[in-house]
Protein backbone atom coordinates (compact mmCIF):
# COMPACT_ATOMS: atom_id res chain seq x y z
CA UNK A 1 0.00 0.00 0.00
CA UNK A 2 1.24 3.15 -1.09
CA UNK A 3 2.30 5.94 1.88
CA UNK A 4 -1.04 8.36 1.70
CA UNK A 5 -2.94 5.90 -0.11
CA UNK A 6 -6.85 7.18 1.23
CA UNK A 7 -7.80 3.63 1.74
CA UNK A 8 -5.68 2.95 4.94
CA UNK A 9 -8.52 4.71 6.53
CA UNK A 10 -11.54 2.72 5.50
CA UNK A 11 -11.32 0.15 8.29
CA UNK A 12 -11.38 3.35 10.99
CA UNK A 13 -15.38 2.90 10.59
CA UNK A 14 -15.81 -0.76 10.31
CA UNK A 15 -13.95 -0.84 13.65
CA UNK A 16 -16.07 1.84 15.17
CA UNK A 17 -19.03 -0.43 13.88
CA UNK A 18 -18.04 -3.33 15.61
CA UNK A 19 -17.22 -1.57 18.84
CA UNK A 20 -21.08 -0.36 18.07
CA UNK A 21 -22.31 -4.08 18.01
CA UNK A 22 -19.99 -5.10 21.35
CA UNK A 23 -22.35 -2.81 23.10
CA UNK A 24 -25.96 -3.19 21.27
CA UNK A 25 -27.49 -5.18 24.02
CA UNK A 26 -29.26 -8.59 23.34
CA UNK A 27 -32.19 -8.61 21.65
CA UNK A 28 -35.19 -9.51 23.95
CA UNK A 29 -39.15 -9.84 23.81
CA UNK A 30 -41.85 -7.12 23.99
CA UNK A 31 -42.03 -5.69 27.42
CA UNK A 32 -39.23 -7.58 28.23
CA UNK A 33 -36.91 -4.46 28.05
CA UNK A 34 -33.49 -3.16 27.57
CA UNK A 35 -30.29 -2.41 28.85
CA UNK A 36 -27.63 -0.13 27.14
CA UNK A 37 -24.49 2.47 28.18
CA UNK A 38 -24.81 5.59 29.24
CA UNK A 39 -21.45 7.01 29.29
CA UNK A 40 -19.63 4.85 31.84
CA UNK A 41 -23.56 3.34 33.22
CA UNK A 42 -25.59 1.26 32.55
CA UNK A 43 -28.93 1.46 32.13
CA UNK A 44 -32.19 -0.49 32.09
CA UNK A 45 -35.37 0.47 30.58
CA UNK A 46 -38.64 -1.22 30.03
CA UNK A 47 -41.71 0.48 28.80
CA UNK A 48 -44.24 0.46 30.98
CA UNK A 49 -47.26 1.55 29.07
CA UNK A 50 -48.72 4.40 26.05
CA UNK A 51 -50.61 6.95 26.77
CA UNK A 52 -52.44 9.88 25.53
CA UNK A 53 -51.44 13.14 26.95
CA UNK A 54 -53.50 16.90 27.21
CA UNK A 55 -51.83 17.42 24.31
CA UNK A 56 -53.79 14.61 22.28
CA UNK A 57 -50.50 12.76 21.28
CA UNK A 58 -49.45 9.46 22.02
CA UNK A 59 -47.21 9.62 24.47
CA UNK A 60 -44.23 6.51 26.26
CA UNK A 61 -44.26 5.92 30.08
CA UNK A 62 -40.98 4.22 30.55
CA UNK A 63 -38.91 2.96 34.20
CA UNK A 64 -35.29 3.02 34.13
CA UNK A 65 -32.40 2.05 36.84
CA UNK A 66 -29.08 2.73 36.35
CA UNK A 67 -25.60 0.57 37.32
CA UNK A 68 -22.04 0.39 37.18
CA UNK A 69 -22.06 -3.02 35.90
CA UNK A 70 -24.01 -4.16 32.70
CA UNK A 71 -24.59 -7.68 34.50
CA UNK A 72 -26.65 -6.06 37.57
CA UNK A 73 -28.51 -3.85 35.07
CA UNK A 74 -29.21 -7.10 32.94
CA UNK A 75 -30.11 -9.12 36.28
CA UNK A 76 -32.97 -6.31 37.56
CA UNK A 77 -34.45 -6.00 34.08
CA UNK A 78 -36.87 -8.50 34.99
CA UNK A 79 -37.78 -7.18 38.28
CA UNK A 80 -38.70 -3.52 36.44
CA UNK A 81 -40.07 -5.40 33.70
CA UNK A 82 -42.72 -6.83 36.73
CA UNK A 83 -43.97 -3.54 37.06
CA UNK A 84 -45.35 -2.98 33.85
CA UNK A 85 -48.65 -4.89 34.19
CA UNK A 86 -50.14 -2.76 37.19
CA UNK A 87 -48.77 0.66 36.45
CA UNK A 88 -50.73 1.85 33.26
CA UNK A 89 -53.91 0.56 35.28
CA UNK A 90 -56.43 3.78 34.49
CA UNK A 91 -58.99 4.73 37.00
CA UNK A 92 -61.71 3.40 34.31
CA UNK A 93 -60.74 0.57 34.32
CA UNK A 94 -60.62 0.15 38.26
CA UNK A 95 -64.58 2.11 38.13
CA UNK A 96 -64.81 -1.14 35.76
CA UNK A 97 -63.86 -3.85 38.46
CA UNK A 98 -65.66 -1.77 40.85
CA UNK A 99 -68.91 -2.18 39.49
CA UNK A 100 -68.76 -5.63 39.21
CA UNK A 101 -67.65 -5.83 42.75
CA UNK A 102 -70.14 -7.48 45.67
CA UNK A 103 -69.29 -4.08 47.45
CA UNK A 104 -70.75 -1.77 44.85
CA UNK A 105 -73.86 -4.29 44.82
CA UNK A 106 -74.63 -3.89 48.48
CA UNK A 107 -74.75 0.31 47.57
CA UNK A 108 -78.60 0.98 47.68
CA UNK A 109 -80.36 2.88 44.60
CA UNK A 110 -79.65 6.03 45.77
CA UNK A 111 -75.81 5.29 47.02
CA UNK A 112 -75.56 3.61 43.02
CA UNK A 113 -76.81 7.34 41.35
CA UNK A 114 -74.72 9.29 43.52
CA UNK A 115 -71.30 7.38 42.45
CA UNK A 116 -72.72 7.94 39.10
CA UNK A 117 -73.25 11.19 38.93
CA UNK A 118 -69.67 11.92 40.27
CA UNK A 119 -67.65 9.58 37.74
CA UNK A 120 -69.28 11.70 35.08
CA UNK A 121 -67.44 14.55 36.94
CA UNK A 122 -64.28 12.79 37.10
CA UNK A 123 -63.87 12.34 33.08
CA UNK A 124 -61.33 13.97 33.06
CA UNK A 125 -59.41 11.64 35.28
CA UNK A 126 -60.98 8.49 33.28
CA UNK A 127 -58.05 7.01 31.25
CA UNK A 128 -55.16 8.55 33.88
CA UNK A 129 -53.41 6.12 35.72
CA UNK A 130 -53.69 5.63 39.29
CA UNK A 131 -50.58 5.46 40.56
CA UNK A 132 -49.37 8.23 38.06
CA UNK A 133 -52.10 10.51 39.20
CA UNK A 134 -51.35 12.61 42.73
CA UNK A 135 -53.75 14.96 44.75
CA UNK A 136 -53.22 17.90 42.85
CA UNK A 137 -54.45 16.51 40.00
CA UNK A 138 -58.08 15.37 41.19
CA UNK A 139 -57.89 18.64 43.55
CA UNK A 140 -57.76 20.57 39.83
CA UNK A 141 -60.76 18.26 39.11
CA UNK A 142 -62.74 18.50 41.66
CA UNK A 143 -62.39 22.35 41.99
CA UNK A 144 -63.34 22.29 38.30
CA UNK A 145 -66.46 20.98 38.38
CA UNK A 146 -67.85 21.49 41.00
CA UNK A 147 -67.67 24.45 43.96
CA UNK A 148 -70.28 22.85 46.51
CA UNK A 149 -69.60 20.55 49.48
CA UNK A 150 -71.87 17.60 48.02
CA UNK A 151 -70.96 16.89 44.66
CA UNK A 152 -66.97 17.09 45.86
CA UNK A 153 -67.95 14.92 48.47
CA UNK A 154 -69.27 12.18 46.36
CA UNK A 155 -66.64 12.40 43.94
CA UNK A 156 -63.82 11.98 46.60
CA UNK A 157 -66.02 8.70 47.26
CA UNK A 158 -66.29 7.43 44.23
CA UNK A 159 -61.93 8.21 44.19
CA UNK A 160 -61.55 6.65 47.50
CA UNK A 161 -63.58 3.35 46.11
CA UNK A 162 -61.07 3.11 43.40
CA UNK A 163 -58.10 4.03 45.58
CA UNK A 164 -59.23 0.93 48.28
CA UNK A 165 -59.97 -1.00 45.38
CA UNK A 166 -56.14 -0.25 43.93
CA UNK A 167 -54.64 -0.87 46.97
CA UNK A 168 -55.99 -4.50 47.38
CA UNK A 169 -54.21 -4.80 43.76
CA UNK A 170 -51.05 -3.51 45.01
CA UNK A 171 -51.21 -1.09 42.80
CA UNK A 172 -51.11 1.86 45.56
CA UNK A 173 -49.52 1.91 49.04
CA UNK A 174 -52.42 4.65 50.20
CA UNK A 175 -55.47 6.29 49.78
CA UNK A 176 -54.40 9.64 48.53
CA UNK A 177 -57.80 11.26 48.87
CA UNK A 178 -57.58 11.36 52.42
CA UNK A 179 -55.40 14.30 51.44
CA UNK A 180 -57.81 15.85 49.18
CA UNK A 181 -59.74 18.95 50.88
CA UNK A 182 -63.87 19.84 50.08
CA UNK A 183 -65.31 23.26 50.08
CA UNK A 184 -67.03 24.46 52.76
CA UNK A 185 -70.53 22.70 53.80
CA UNK A 186 -72.81 25.75 54.18
CA UNK A 187 -75.97 24.25 55.58
CA UNK A 188 -79.85 25.89 54.62
CA UNK A 189 -82.32 26.33 56.14
CA UNK A 190 -85.06 23.56 54.95
CA UNK A 191 -88.17 24.93 53.84
CA UNK A 192 -91.88 23.05 53.53
CA UNK A 193 -94.93 23.89 51.78
CA UNK A 194 -97.69 25.04 53.92
CA UNK A 195 -100.78 24.07 54.50
CA UNK A 196 -102.35 26.94 51.68
CA UNK A 197 -99.93 25.26 49.25
CA UNK A 198 -100.46 21.98 49.93
CA UNK A 199 -104.41 22.19 49.48
CA UNK A 200 -103.75 24.33 46.06
CA UNK A 201 -101.84 21.15 44.99
CA UNK A 202 -105.23 19.22 45.75
CA UNK A 203 -107.10 21.54 43.68
CA UNK A 204 -104.58 21.01 40.72
CA UNK A 205 -105.31 17.62 40.88
CA UNK A 206 -109.12 17.53 41.33
CA UNK A 207 -109.67 19.47 38.03
CA UNK A 208 -111.55 17.63 35.47
CA UNK A 209 -112.18 18.06 31.88
CA UNK A 210 -115.58 18.54 30.05
CA UNK A 211 -115.78 14.61 29.74
CA UNK A 212 -114.57 13.88 33.46
CA UNK A 213 -111.02 13.01 32.96
CA UNK A 214 -108.34 14.34 35.45
CA UNK A 215 -106.58 16.69 33.73
CA UNK A 216 -103.11 16.93 35.25
CA UNK A 217 -102.64 13.35 36.68
CA UNK A 218 -99.22 13.86 37.27
CA UNK A 219 -99.95 16.22 40.39
CA UNK A 220 -100.86 12.71 42.32
CA UNK A 221 -97.25 12.02 42.50
CA UNK A 222 -96.58 15.22 43.99
CA UNK A 223 -99.44 14.64 46.91
CA UNK A 224 -98.26 10.85 47.38
CA UNK A 225 -94.52 12.01 48.22
CA UNK A 226 -96.97 15.28 50.39
CA UNK A 227 -98.39 12.65 52.07
CA UNK A 228 -95.62 9.28 52.95
CA UNK A 229 -92.43 11.62 53.08
CA UNK A 230 -90.70 9.43 50.26
CA UNK A 231 -88.07 11.07 48.75
CA UNK A 232 -88.53 11.06 45.07
CA UNK A 233 -85.53 8.49 43.86
CA UNK A 234 -87.93 5.76 46.20
CA UNK A 235 -90.70 6.89 44.54
CA UNK A 236 -89.11 5.66 41.24
CA UNK A 237 -88.76 2.34 42.86
CA UNK A 238 -92.34 1.74 44.08
CA UNK A 239 -93.40 -2.09 42.55
CA UNK A 240 -97.22 -2.68 42.38
CA UNK A 241 -96.93 -6.14 43.96
CA UNK A 242 -95.34 -3.87 47.05
CA UNK A 243 -98.49 -2.25 47.41
CA UNK A 244 -101.40 -3.57 49.43
CA UNK A 245 -104.25 -0.55 49.50
CA UNK A 246 -106.53 -2.94 51.62
CA UNK A 247 -104.27 -2.54 54.84
CA UNK A 248 -102.82 0.42 53.66
CA UNK A 249 -99.10 0.45 53.39
CA UNK A 250 -96.75 -0.38 50.64
CA UNK A 251 -93.18 -1.76 50.62
CA UNK A 252 -90.15 0.71 49.74
CA UNK A 253 -87.56 2.80 50.66
CA UNK A 254 -83.69 3.09 50.00
CA UNK A 255 -80.82 5.00 51.50
CA UNK A 256 -80.45 3.94 55.20
CA UNK A 257 -81.04 0.30 57.02
CA UNK A 258 -83.84 2.22 58.69
CA UNK A 259 -85.59 3.17 55.46
CA UNK A 260 -84.90 0.02 53.03
CA UNK A 261 -87.71 -2.13 52.52
CA UNK A 262 -89.70 -0.22 55.39
CA UNK A 263 -93.84 -0.44 55.76
CA UNK A 264 -94.87 2.89 53.85
CA UNK A 265 -98.39 3.66 55.38
CA UNK A 266 -100.86 4.97 53.17
CA UNK A 267 -102.94 7.63 54.36
CA UNK A 268 -106.64 7.32 53.82
CA UNK A 269 -106.70 10.46 51.91
CA UNK A 270 -104.38 9.31 49.29
CA UNK A 271 -105.88 5.44 48.34
CA UNK A 272 -107.93 7.00 45.50
CA UNK A 273 -104.77 8.57 44.07
CA UNK A 274 -102.73 5.51 44.33
CA UNK A 275 -105.86 3.04 43.31
CA UNK A 276 -106.00 5.54 40.39
CA UNK A 277 -102.21 6.09 39.50
CA UNK A 278 -101.90 2.01 39.43
CA UNK A 279 -104.84 1.38 36.97
CA UNK A 280 -102.69 2.60 34.38
CA UNK A 281 -99.42 1.09 34.95
CA UNK A 282 -97.81 -2.00 34.13
CA UNK A 283 -95.20 -2.91 36.83
CA UNK A 284 -94.21 0.64 38.77
CA UNK A 285 -96.11 3.12 40.48
CA UNK A 286 -94.41 5.68 38.34
CA UNK A 287 -93.27 4.84 34.79
CA UNK A 288 -91.14 8.05 33.51
CA UNK A 289 -87.46 8.50 33.82
CA UNK A 290 -86.45 11.19 35.86
CA UNK A 291 -85.76 14.15 33.72
CA UNK A 292 -89.37 13.89 32.76
CA UNK A 293 -90.44 13.25 36.39
CA UNK A 294 -88.70 17.07 37.43
CA UNK A 295 -89.45 18.63 34.50
CA UNK A 296 -93.27 17.60 34.91
CA UNK A 297 -92.57 18.33 38.48
CA UNK A 298 -91.60 21.99 37.69
CA UNK A 299 -94.03 22.83 35.43
CA UNK A 300 -96.83 21.61 38.48
CA UNK A 301 -95.23 24.12 40.64
CA UNK A 302 -95.16 26.79 38.23
CA UNK A 303 -98.87 26.42 37.36
CA UNK A 304 -100.50 25.93 40.80
CA UNK A 305 -98.69 28.98 41.87
CA UNK A 306 -96.47 28.07 44.74
CA UNK A 307 -93.07 28.53 45.69
CA UNK A 308 -90.49 26.72 43.45
CA UNK A 309 -89.06 24.09 46.22
CA UNK A 310 -87.30 21.32 45.06
CA UNK A 311 -89.18 17.82 45.17
CA UNK A 312 -87.50 16.65 48.15
CA UNK A 313 -89.46 19.29 50.18
CA UNK A 314 -92.39 17.52 50.10
CA UNK A 315 -90.31 15.10 52.40
CA UNK A 316 -89.76 17.95 54.83
CA UNK A 317 -93.16 18.96 54.77
CA UNK A 318 -94.37 15.58 55.57
CA UNK A 319 -92.22 15.83 58.77
CA UNK A 320 -93.29 19.18 59.22
CA UNK A 321 -96.94 18.81 59.39
CA UNK A 322 -96.64 15.63 61.43
CA UNK A 323 -94.45 17.32 64.05
CA UNK A 324 -96.98 19.58 64.32
CA UNK A 325 -99.44 17.40 65.19
CA UNK A 326 -99.29 16.81 69.47
CA UNK A 327 -100.89 13.80 69.53
CA UNK A 328 -98.22 11.88 67.68
CA UNK A 329 -95.24 10.85 69.64
CA UNK A 330 -91.99 11.37 68.09
CA UNK A 331 -90.83 7.57 67.70
CA UNK A 332 -93.82 7.39 65.34
CA UNK A 333 -93.08 10.29 63.03
CA UNK A 334 -89.58 8.91 62.76
CA UNK A 335 -90.78 4.96 62.03
CA UNK A 336 -92.82 6.82 59.53
CA UNK A 337 -90.67 8.63 57.61
CA UNK A 338 -88.02 5.90 57.47
CA UNK A 339 -85.74 7.61 60.40
CA UNK A 340 -83.90 5.12 62.82
CA UNK A 341 -84.87 8.07 65.77
CA UNK A 342 -86.85 11.25 65.64
CA UNK A 343 -84.01 12.58 68.70
CA UNK A 344 -81.37 10.96 70.57
CA UNK A 345 -83.52 10.29 73.39
CA UNK A 346 -85.84 7.68 71.09
CA UNK A 347 -82.74 6.43 69.37
CA UNK A 348 -83.80 2.90 70.89
CA UNK A 349 -87.69 3.64 70.35
CA UNK A 350 -90.08 0.17 70.33
CA UNK A 351 -91.01 -1.10 66.86
CA UNK A 352 -94.48 0.81 66.22
CA UNK A 353 -97.27 -1.29 64.75
CA UNK A 354 -98.77 -0.38 61.69
CA UNK A 355 -102.39 1.03 63.35
CA UNK A 356 -100.31 3.84 65.07
CA UNK A 357 -98.68 4.41 61.55
CA UNK A 358 -101.78 4.93 59.99
CA UNK A 359 -103.67 6.88 63.08
CA UNK A 360 -100.32 9.27 62.02
CA UNK A 361 -100.61 10.05 58.86
CA UNK A 362 -104.81 10.00 58.83
CA UNK A 363 -103.99 13.22 60.84
CA UNK A 364 -102.93 14.97 57.80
Amino acid sequence: MRKGDSRQFCILPLLRGLAARERKPKSRGNGTGTVYQRGKKYVAEVTLYYYIGDDGNLHRKKATKTFERKKDAVDYLPTLAGTSDKAGITFEQLHNEFLESRKYQKLSKSQKDKLGYAWKRLAALHRKPISETGVDDMQTVINRMTNTYYPARDMRDMLSHLYKLAMKKEICTYNKTENLELPELKKKQREAFDDLEVQRFWKDFNELNDIGQRLHPFTGYILILLYTGMRPGELFDILLKNIYLDERYMIGGNKTEAGTNRRIPIATKIVPIIRELMHSRRRKLLEMNEDNFYAAYWETVERVGVRHLVPYTCRHTYFTRLASKSTIAPAVIAEAGGHADFETTYENYIHTPLEELLKAVDQL
